[in-house]
């Protein structure tokens, strides 16, 4: 635990006890539904300033950026908090702004960073902070420990958040946490305690006249299903997709549609059970989902042998193969990211250039991943161009990568990868630095001027079309594209990558295997 640091001054007991009571109601509709939600964060936050007192003006923001973490708009939710957090001396701000960066990290995937501000959304708080933050904290936390099986005293977190929650007399919450228990002892394959634990998500439901949203349907379905009342299962998913419009979670109408393709694979209605899968795989993909896309795709291949069809089926198993490889590397990294979490994560990795390599480092090819990029780039942002000097981005994208994966193979893809990063870190040496941001998408972080950066990303793009692609397959091709910009004053992490991320696409509109940049002379 943590004491204050410059916390603000508080006002009125009154004025405070209205405060936490709204943001109390706040942070139970993140979980429900956000209908009106933006509105009320208006109020909360107009009503706070008005009244001089900051802390909550900003809670309300963050309860804004959290809202945007459980519908799809993760990474504005994550930047959002990041802002407040570098902004703020008060634990509980800070606190709270770690958990919203670790549910919308949770949410992209990013899992072993999650863990880490999971962890410090816990540590920041006190006894005497509102109650509806320590619950919520417990809860994301009790969910992040369980999810890779730490060890069965676990379990205590969950008990933890269930008593807090009760406490707090908050159906919204209970009702989540039962879930996420209940979840962690089905996929255990203890299924007598996950009956337990639905049973009395139910009786929450039905005594507080809180509806089960989509997470909580699905989760309910699947244990259904595997108690044998596979009719009622149906009936509790079919429910839950229909009323699907006012559900709270990116992911829950996926996961519902994988269960309603199970309960009709099972009961032997295979056209159907393709048709939800491939509902659910095209709502992945749009929504940029990985596990359950991929999820998607091994469940297409069982279904597609069932039928017959034993090429749509292979296909849809490479597929599946490449995705799940991709997503369960990520994955390991996080687990042990989870595990030095708990045992004092910053310790652990002032003690280890091993993990620090492994949390920096894309696994397949080498290069440095998302999070060291943001590490990096985020102290160059802060500074004044004359402090920092020139400094430059480049994004660039392999050409038709995915025709590269379906013609030649996954492996040949990969390989591909390889060769082009390392092609990628030599011309960047020794000042710049190469980044693999994720699939065939790579940045460049180069210490010059637009100009010369641009020169130096014509020198990338000929180095990869001119490489003997044919020692690696007969007949391979590889070209890339590149949107160059040169960092200016006021930039921050969005508008840098928007800027390049649109010459990126202005070069695949031109035809592609090409660099295009603008330099703006009144930006030095």
């Amino acid at each position: 635990m943590s004491g204050r640091a410059d916390a603000p001054a508080l006002l009125a007991p009154a004025d405070e006890a209205e405060f936490e009571a709204e943001l109390t109601e706040l942070i139970a509709a993140l979980y429900t539904h956000h209908d009106g939600l933006s509105e009320r964060v208006d109020q909360l936050a107009a009503a706070a300033a008005a009244a001089g007192n900051e802390r909550y003006v900003v809670l309300a923001e963050l309860t804004r950026a959290d809202m945007y973490s459980r519908t799809r708009r993760a990474e504005d939710g994550a930047r959002m908090a990041q802002h407040l957090l570098e902004s703020t001396t008060d634990d509980l701000v800070a606190a709270r702004a770690h958990a919203v960066i670790a549910s919308a990290l949770w949410r992209l995937g990013e899992t072993g960073e999650s863990a880490n501000h999971a962890e410090q959304a816990m540590r920041l708080l006190t006894d005497d902070d509102p109650l509806c933050v320590r619950a919520e904290h417990a809860l994301g936390f009790a969910a992040q420990v369980n999810g890779y099986r730490l060890r069965a005293s676990s379990f205590e977190w969950f008990r933890y958040a269930q008593r807090l929650a009760e406490e707090l007399a908050c159906p919204s919450l209970i009702l989540a946490n039962l879930n996420n228990w209940a979840w962690v002892h089905y996929e255990r394959g203890e299924l007598a305690e996950a009956v337990e634990l639905v049973e009395r998500m139910r009786r929450v439901a039905e005594e507080s006249g809180e509806p089960l949203n989509a997470s909580r349907a699905d989760t309910l379905a699947r244990i259904l299903l595997e108690s044998g009342d596979a009719d009622q299962a149906t009936t509790v998913i079919r429910s839950a997709l229909e009323g699907f419009a006012a559900d709270t979670e990116s992911d829950a109408i996926p996961s519902c549609l994988l269960t309603l393709a199970e309960i009709q694979r099972r009961n032997g209605d295979l056209s159907a059970a393709i048709e939800s899968l491939t509902s659910c795989r095209d709502m992945c993909v749009r929504s940029r989902i990985a596990e359950m896309g991929a999820r998607a795709l091994h469940e297409l291949a069982t279904c597609y042998a069932l039928t017959g069809d034993y090429k749509s089926a292979y296909g849809h198993m490479v597929a599946f193969h490449s995705e799940w490889t991709q997503l369960r590397s990520r994955q390991s990294e996080a687990a042990a990211s989870v595990v030095q979490a708990v045992f004092d994560i910053e310790e652990a990795r002032r003690r280890s250039r091993e993990f620090q390599i492994l949390a920096e480092c894309d696994p397949l090819t080498g290069l440095w991943n998302r999070r060291k990029c943001d590490e990096y780039l985020g102290p160059l942002l802060e500074m004044s161009p004359l402090t920092r000097g020139p400094v430059s981005v480049a994004i660039l994208d392999l050409d038709h990568f995915k025709q590269i994966n379906d013609r030649f193979s996954h492996g040949v893809g990969d390989q591909v990868l390889c060769a082009v990063a390392a092609i990628f870190q030599e011309l960047t040496a020794p000042d710049g630095h190469a980044v693999r941001l994720g699939g065939e998408e790579f940045l460049l972080i180069l210490p010059m001027d637009g100009i010369a950066a641009q020169e130096r990303c014509e020198q990338v793009r000929r180095a990869v079309a001119a490489h003997d692609w044919s020692a690696l397959c007969p007949g391979l091709t590889v070209t890339t594209s590149a949107g160059v910009t040169e960092m200016r004053p006021g930039d921050d992490y969005s508008s840098l990558f928007r800027r390049a991320d649109q010459y990126l696409y202005t070069a695949k509109e031109l035809g592609r295997d090409r660099v295009v940049a603008h330099v703006d002379p009144s930006h030095p």
